[in-house]
Parts: structure tokens; C-alpha cells; sequence
């Protein structure tokens, strides 16, 4: 049986990571002796004709995407695309949003055929093996489909208790080449599960309450594979606190000093659960960033929306990362339940001080209250009222909802400020170093490059450039940069800059043709 998973592309600009919501399941199918390819949207254009193509060439039986609520709907076109292709296909959605809308997502869009909730590694395995014997889905735990005009939904499948026993994710599936060329890192989990009760967080819904660990040796084992095979110098470790368990992350720790790994990785945190001796042990074995979610300035919204932690805790965990030499980004949620102008205040107030007083990054986002989280189920009662169902929406960037007593508009007055704030800082940045101020070049350069590659990635420059005559057989790349300088309208110096770059790291490669050359992603 052939299957064809197809990651699916987020409503906004945004860097991606390699998925590992499709890759963990197709490693296991392709234990089982099943045939698996991915076509990733995630670094190309997203259009119908790509996938069409894909299906007449490949020919799969089962299609299968995972989707998070802010890009349900494009997943949901692009089963519609499928099945409008063959309606014999059978298109199967998995993701966080899916699993807590199984009944409405299979009422409203009668091309998709199942949903798997929740964990997908061990579903997808049964799910294949009852199309291929002939059996009822029934038999299958942790999916919903529909029967005789209604939606069944089947025995919830019990967490993966073994993580250990899963497969490396089937990365070689994926572009590997274009993350690299982003410069975005591979992701990894050592962990599933969260057993705080943020009420804006699907986490312990999706994957239980109690935390179940990798073997630090079997993670630092995928770690050293994607930076020896893969070429990646930076992870992202996915868990939804690394830290949660502190002899665990110590046991990583001294798994990469001890093989001498030369990575970076960054990770998410809260702030009650670190010491300074871990943040020390981290930073020797290669941690760069941690990212605490603090959520709020303001004692009384933290209390609402049981976070669990004080602003001490924030201020204390943010100084003692930053003096082990570690950087921090700091996330705040403006429009959480009995927000306030003043809450709002208090918490603009607290991102100010701990970016002058440590330098800490920090991001605000707008509540996006999404389905499997308590002030989604619980909005009115919470004083949150929702004022759209346009899933595309809930990006956590434009207001989707406000609390009744903090207009949409006001939050966004806020947001705007920041987004300003940052606009100028970039600028700024950019302007110091144009003047000779080496503090920022590396920043600049580097995201100026991201900014490069990923208008080739997301219009598919190089796969449409076709053949390039060769006018000078002995400096092909000069001829791309002329090409791809007119398609992106940058400098001509720039644009072989960058292209000579990722010829010299090996990412990008040069076939020669009758009466020319052919440039691709290796």
C-alpha cells in the first residue's frame, strides 16, 4: 500500500521546522514494510496543480496531513484536493485541532474520511493494516470516521507508553537540503505529556498528564544523527518543558559532553523549575536559548488562568539563565481572562524590565482560545467572548477574542506598540551595522539570509527556472544569480553572494543539460 503524507503550509510568513508530527508516523509504516513519501509545503508554494501532480505520479491509496487550528483550513483544502482527484483516496487528518473537533471536522467536510486523535504513531499502523486485511475501523482505536450518515467514534487510544520504542523520525523524507539552507533547526522530543493546568493550553489533553521520558541516551543518539547524517547544527528540543524533570535533562547534558557534540539547542521552560547549577550544566552542553512562557505582568491573571508561578519566579529564572550565558526569550499572551488595561500595563511593564535588566527577548501574543483548551470550553464563563470561528485566524497574532473587560481594540493597541517597537529595533539594528558597528552583523546577515532563501523557497525560484543556457559553462552560478536577482528584484551582488553559498555547503546543485544547466535542491 502506497501513502503519501503532505505537511501542510501555516496562513502567515512564517520559518518552519521539519515536522515530526509526520515523520514519527511514517517511520513506523515504513517498519512495516509500507511505501511512504512526503510531499512538504511547508518550503514551496502551496497550489492545487502541485498536488495533483503529485497524486498522478505517485498514486497513493491513503492520504494523510496533521494540522494545528490555525492551519486546519488549508490541510482540510488540500484532502479536498485529493479526494476531487480520486475519490477513491482515502484522506486521513491528525493534529491537536482535529483531535478535539473529530465529530464537527467529519460533518462538515465530507472529504476527509478519518480523523486520528491524539497520538498518531501506533493508529496509523493499525489504521494501514485494517485497510490492507479488509477489516472494520471499528477495530481501531483513536479514530473517528463516519458510518451510515453519522460519525463513529472509536475507544480512545492510551498514551504511547514505550517513546522509546518508536523509530527515529524519517527525516530523509523530507527537503532536508532547504531547511538547511533556512537555517532552522532539526526538532527532537525526549519527552510527551505536561501536568500543569495552564486553561489556554491543549497540551495535557493531546498528550496526557503524566510525563513519559525518553532514554537520554536514545535522545542524544537522533541528536548526534542529525548533526553527523543530516548536516544540522542547531536542535530545537519540542517538549513542552524540558525542564520538568532536572535529572533527566542532566542525563542529556552529560550524554553530548561526553561524545564532545558541537550543538547548539534551544528549548522551553518555566520558570519554577530550573537551578543554577542545571542552567550551568546546560549551557556546557550546548544550550543557546531557553524560551519561558510567563504569560502575564500581572499576579491576578497568572492566578486566573492557573499558571502555577509567581512574577519573582520569572524575574529570578530569567537573571539566573542570562549570568549562566544562556539567551531568553520571554512569551507573554496578551486577553487572557480579566485582563485589564492595567493587567496589559503591568505586563508591557515586566517584558520592558527584563529585556533592560537582562537583556531578555520577548514576544507578546493575542489569546487565540483553541478547541481542547478549557478557555475554549469554559470562554463565556471565563469573561472570554470569541468573536470568529475563521480557524485561518488563530495565529495569536490578530485578535480572535477579548475578555469583557478588555476590547479586541485595546489589546491590539498594545500589540501594535510592540510590533512598532520591534520594527524600529530591526532597523535599527540594520542601520548600525551598515555604519561599521559589528555588534549585529551576525544577526543581520543571518536573517537577511533567511529573508533570501525563503523567497526562494516559498515561489519555487529554482525548480521553475528550467534550463539556464550556458552562456559561460565555467561560472554557472553567475548565470543563476542574473536569474534569480531579476525574479526576486535583490542586487545581482547579493543574490550570487547567497546562491554561492549554498553551492559551497552542498544544498543547492548544478546538472548539465543539453545546451545549458539545470540547477536543483540536493
Amino acid at each position: 500500500m502506497r501513502v503519501l503524507f503532505i505537511t501542510t503550509p501555516y496562513p502567515l510568513d512564517e520559518f518552519p521546522i521539519p515536522s515530526l508530527s509526520l515523520t514519527y508516523p511514517a517511520a513506523m509504516l515504513m517498519r512495516e514494510g509500507v511505501e511512504v513519501e512526503i510531499l512538504d509545503l511547508l518550503v514551496a508554494q502551496y497550489s492545487p496543480e502541485k498536488i495533483r501532480g503529485k497524486l498522478e505520479e505517485y498514486q497513493p491509496q491513503v492520504v494523510g496531513t496533521s494540522c494545528a487550528t490555525m492551519n486546519y483550513p488549508a490541510a482540510s483544502r488540500i484532502l479536498k484536493v485529493c479526494k476531487s482527484f480520486d475519490p477513491g483516496i482515502v484522506t486521513v487528518i491528525g493534529g491537536p485541532h482535529v483531535s478535539f473537533t473529530a465529530r464537527e471536522t467529519l460533518m462538515r467536510a465530507p472529504w476527509i474520511d478519518i480523523v486520528v486523535c491524539r497520538e498518531g504513531e501506533e493508529t496509523s499502523v493499525e489504521l494501514i493494516k485494517a485497510f490492507e486485511n479488509e477489516k472494520s475501523l471499528k477495530g481501531v482505536s483513536g479514530i473517528a470516521f463516519r458510518e451510515n450518515g453519522g460519525v463513529v467514534i472509536t475507544q480512545p487510544r492510551p498514551p504511547i507508553e514505550d517513546l522509546g520504542g518508536l523509530p527515529f523520525p524519517a527525516r530523509h523524507l523530507l527537503p532536508i537540503s532547504k531547511y538547511r539552507a533556512l537555517g532552522t533547526p532539526a526538532s527532537v522530543i525526549t519527552s510527551r505529556g505536561c501536568p500543569f493546568g495552564c486553561i489556554f493550553c491543549s497540551a495535557p489533553k493531546m498528550f496526557g498528564r503524566r510525563v513519559r521520558f525518553r532514554s537520554p541516551r536514545l535522545v542524544v543518539d537522533e541528536i548526534e544523527t542529525i548533526h553527523k547524517e543530516f548536516g544540522f547544527e542547531r536542535i530545537n528540543i519540542v517538549d513542552d518543558t524540558l525542564t520538568v524533570n532536572r535529572r533527566h535533562v542532566k542525563e542529556i547534558c552529560g550524554e553530548i559532553m561526553g561524545r564532545s557534540l558541537d550543538i547548539e539547542w534551544s528549548a522551553y521552560s518555566r520558570v519554577d523549575t530550573i537551578t543554577e547549577e542545571l542552567l550551568q550544566m546546560m549551557k556546557e552542553a550546548g544550550c543557546r536559548w531557553l524560551c519561558f512562557g510567563i504569560e502575564s505582568g500581572s499576579q491576578e491573571i497568572l492566578n486566573n488562568i492557573r499558571k502555577g508561578i509567581t512574577i519573582e519566579e520569572a524575574r529570578r529564572a530569567v537573571r539566573l539563565a542570562t549570568e549562566a550565558g544562556i539567551n531568553v526569550m520571554a512569551s507573554f499572551i496578551l486577553g487572557l481572562p480579566g485582563e485589564t488595561p492595567e493587567t496589559a500595563q503591568k505586563t508591557a511593564d515586566l517584558a520592558n524590565e527584563l529585556l533592560r535588566d537582562y537583556g531578555a527577548r520577548y514576544g507578546f501574543h493575542l489569546l487565540a482560545p483553541m478547541p481542547g483548551t478549557e478557555v475554549y470550553e469554559r470562554a463565556d464563563e471565563l469573561g472570554i467572548r470569541l468573536l470568529t470561528r475563521n480557524w485561518a485566524r488563530y495565529s495569536a497574532n490578530e485578535p480572535v477574542a477579548e475578555s469583557y473587560t478588555m476590547s479586541a481594540e485595546k489589546i491590539m493597541g498594545i500589540k501594535a506598540k510592540y510590533d512598532e517597537a520591534v520594527a524600529s529595533a530591526w532597523q535599527g539594528m540594520r542601520s548600525q551595522v551598515e555604519a561599521g558597528d559589528p555588534r549585529y552583523k551576525r544577526e543581520v546577515e543571518e536573517r537577511m539570509s533567511q529573508e533570501f532563501v525563503w523567497r526562494l523557497l516559498k515561489g519555487d525560484v529554482i525548480e521553475r527556472l528550467g534550463l539556464i543556457e550556458a552562456l559561460d559553462p565555467d561560472d554557472p552560478v553567475e548565470q543563476l544569480a542574473q536569474r534569480v536577482s531579476k525574479r526576486l528584484a535583490v542586487p545581482l551582488d547579493m543574490a550570487q553572494e547567497e546562491l554561492e553559498s549554498l553551492v559551497k555547503r552542498g544544498l543547492l546543485r548544478c546538472e548539465s543539460a543539453k545546451g545549458g544547466f539545470v540547477w536543483g535542491w540536493s
